[in-house]
């Protein structure tokens, strides 16, 4: 018998999930001013679990809106 695991993103909305991407990155942004490698790395691998739920669901990020996120203070 298969064990299926189910993902907490799946059970959020497509807005949602978008929502918590742009806060995932300032939680990144905010691990590398403390250089807390190990929780950094954590909290990416969040961030990957959440751009692969995106991909399957087919949706797509605003690039402007991500790159501002990104590169804001």
């Amino acid at each position: 018998m298969n064990v299926i695991k189910l993902s907490f993103y799946e059970r959020t909305s497509d807005e949602e999930l978008i929502e918590m991407i742009y806060m995932q990155i300032d939680v990144l942004k905010q691990l590398i001013d403390y250089e807390d490698g190990e929780e950094y790395w954590k909290e990416a691998m969040l961030l990957n679990n959440m751009i692969i739920e995106i991909k399957k669901r087919n949706l797509s990020i605003r690039k402007d809106r991500l790159i501002k996120n990104i590169l804001k203070a």
